[in-house]
Formats: C-alpha cells, structure tokens, sequence
C-alpha cells in the first residue's frame, strides 16, 4: 500500500511507487466461539457468540465513496491549507482492525405443559434471532467480509477487502412445533 508521508518541511510527500506491506494479515489470528445453554422448568434459552481477532480490513468502500475528487473545484487542500492530489490510491488510510464479537444465534423456548389427554401430545413455542449484533471497532458494515471482486469477476473471493460486500442479515423466527 502507498503510504502518506511528509517531508521536513511538514508538506504532504506521496509517492504511489512506494508499496509495502503494513497492517495485520487479512486472516484472523484467533477464531473464537461461545455456547451458552440454560433450561428451568419449561423454559430453555442458548445463545452462540462468534468472535475474531488480530487481523485487518482494507475498506475499499469508503476508499470509493469518500475519496471521490469533487467536481466543483480542480484544487484540493488538506486540512492545513496545503494542495494535495485526491486519488482512489490504495492508502494506508483505509485500512483497519476488523476484531469483532457477534451474537451469531439466540434461542429462547417454551414447552406449553399439556393434560395428553386431546389430540395435542405436545407444543412448543419458540424464538429465534440470528446476526442480532455486532460489536466491533470497524468503521464500514461488517469485518466479516468477502467479495468476489478482487480477481474482476472470475468468483475467487477477496478475504479482507470490503468493496461492496454485503452484509450479514439479522433474522428474527418465531416458530411452532406441535405434535398430534
């Protein structure tokens, strides 16, 4: 990646021939994973927390939308006033730690106590929420990200890159389950 620099006199030096690799590995470092399983009387809940840390994302997105060169103006300055070239470079600027903690699945059910004596043997009543939230640092949608745009179409997925990448959704079921 091209890094920004300045030189001794405190003005902007960019040099986009100079590449090196900075940051953590697109892969994490440590996957972790947490059951938790409760039952009283009729009742039972779990909940499954997911979690990755020790690894970045490079996020192209906001590389795309934020650093588009405006069309009003052909200067562009720096928050000190000096002029400097707006460009989709890849830079240093856009890279961050994706750690994350996610409630990946949460359960909560009832089994509805019954005589036995009618056609119902048994009912139970459930709720389930999937991707309900997610704790992390990362400016973009998700850290948990994969694209298959890093190859321009060939469908080889580009670990690490958030360029488009959409998002886990947050489900939420309510279900039924009644035995005759």
């Amino acid at each position: 990646m091209a890094e920004y620099s300045e030189d001794s006199s405190g003005n902007p030096n960019f040099n986009p021939d100079q590449k090196d690799f900075v940051g953590e590995d697109g892969l994490p470092d440590v996957n972790a994973g947490l059951s938790l399983n409760l039952r009283v009387k009729n009742w039972d809940a779990s909940a499954f927390f997911t979690g990755q840390f020790g690894f970045s994302v490079y996020n192209n997105t906001a590389n795309a939308f934020l650093n588009r060169p405006t069309f009003e103006t052909t200067r562009n300055v720096d928050p000190r006033g000096l002029e400097v070239n707006v460009s989709q470079e890849v830079s240093t600027l856009y890279l961050e730690k994706g750690d994350f903690v996610r409630l990946q699945n949460a359960n909560i059910g009832y089994n509805v106590p019954l005589s036995g004596e009618g056609a119902l043997k048994s009912l139970r009543l459930s709720l389930t929420g999937q991707n309900l939230f997610l704790i992390t640092d990362y400016s973009g949608l998700d850290p948990e990200v994969s694209s298959n745009t890093g190859d321009f179409g060939t469908g080889i997925p580009s670990a690490s890159i958030d360029y488009t990448a959409f998002p886990r959704p947050r489900t939420v079921t309510l279900g039924i389950n009644a035995k005759f």
